[in-house]
């Protein structure tokens, strides 16, 4: 596909008009048609301005690559379309800028997900995704708290890129023949880390079962609400495991088998979950009337309320292993420093910084003779 193709396709995918692009780009719709339509191409200074423009590499528009429009799930979009194109470009961006980072290193991994053992939909039920996050959680080794080692497995064994922007909305999942898994969280300030922990198990299960559900979706982009409620079953399960739940309550109900509120909230904190999601997965797990979980989730709601937030975790927007693929990129003079600014999101002065830190460390050597 040539570079006029590329162009529209790109600026069609951000939601911009030739007059947005001119606008923003600061070069003129003519210009911009006359590339599209291949009738001249850009110089490289505006190809590299437009790559900006539209959140792409310039790579994207240089490859001889067939084009393969990505698929996008969102848990829940912004009411504003731009806004959802935008997003999901910009998370594209970051998606290829990974894979880049990891060609350059010859750091280029494939891990492949746990399959559940089921292949239509139809036949997909709530007790089979309470089994399948099981299996999951074992293949894992995510412990008796998942919340806590999830990320990490997902993006050092498996290799999902995970990433994390402030948009309007939820999470999204993809997963594509050019750069593997990936997901995008919400890290806007109102987000919590508890929220951040479901909607990872939540799309961990969409990635799990993508060929599977592919058929169902509107227009192949839009999760069913059964498939939705399959997910959240999922997270359910495969964050607070039934061993584990049933011992915590144990240790805190009274004689009379019943537990408090507060203490609820004690154990919905370590499991690094929502009052409400502990509740709904008590009430699954010991079968509890649908009237009595409605009285307790009221009670949540009004001490949620007057309770005072729980704390939430700095995260920062690039993964770790991102940032290692870049500066090891960077060291080996496979990116340029202009390169690694765009790709970290920092400032040249700030690149150049990184360089001068590592002067000493780079002419260091080191052997070890392993038995």
């Amino acid at each position: 596909m040539n570079i006029g193709k590329r162009l529209k396709i790109a600026r069609k995918a951000i939601g911009y008009t030739l007059e947005k692009a001119s606008s923003v780009s600061g070069i003129g719709q003519s210009s911009l048609s006359d590339f599209e339509n291949d009738n001249r191409e850009p110089k490289f200074s505006q190809l590299s301005k437009l790559a900006e423009v539209y959140r792409r590499t310039v790579e994207f528009f240089l490859t001889d690559e067939p084009f393969i429009e990505e698929v996008m799930l969102w848990r829940s979009k912004p009411n504003s379309e731009e806004e959802k194109k935008r997003t999901e470009a910009e998370f594209a961006q970051l998606c290829e800028q990974y894979r880049n980072l990891e060609v350059l290193t010859g750091e280029v991994r494939k891990a492949k997900l746990p399959e559940p053992d089921v292949d239509r939909p139809e036949d997909f039920t709530f007790e089979r995704a309470e089994s399948f996050a099981r299996k999951v959680q074992n293949q894992f080794c995510l412990g008796d708290i998942p919340s806590a080692s999830i990320k990490q497995v997902l993006e050092e064994r498996y290799y999902v890129k995970i990433f994390h922007l402030a948009f309007s909305g939820s999470a999204i999942s993809t997963l594509s023949p050019e750069y593997g898994y990936a997901v995008l969280l919400n890290i806007d300030k109102t987000t919590k880390q508890w929220r951040r922990n479901f909607d990872l198990a939540h799309e961990l299960f969409h990635l799990l079962t993508w060929n599977i559900f592919a058929t169902c979706r509107s227009q192949n982009t839009q999760p069913t609400e059964n498939e939705e409620k399959l997910a959240n079953a999922f997270a359910s399960q495969l964050l607070m495991p039934d061993d584990t739940l049933r011992d915590r309550i144990d240790l805190r109900k009274n004689e009379q088998g019943q537990i408090e509120l507060d203490h609820l909230d004690d154990i919905a904190r370590e499991f690094g979950v929502s009052l409400d999601a502990l509740v709904y997965r008590m009430a699954n797990l010991f079968r509890i009337q649908k009237q009595d979980t409605e009285k307790c989730l009221d009670a949540a709601k009004k001490m949620i309320k007057f309770d005072k937030n729980r704390e939430s975790e700095n995260q920062e927007i690039l993964p770790e292993r991102y940032c290692d693929l870049a500066l090891r990129a960077l060291r080996e003079g496979k990116l340029s420093i202009m390169q690694f600014a765009k790709y970290m999101g920092i400032s040249y002065k700030k690149a150049q910084e990184y360089l001068m830190e590592d002067e000493g460390f780079m002419d260091e050597t080191i052997s070890l003779s392993i038995a």
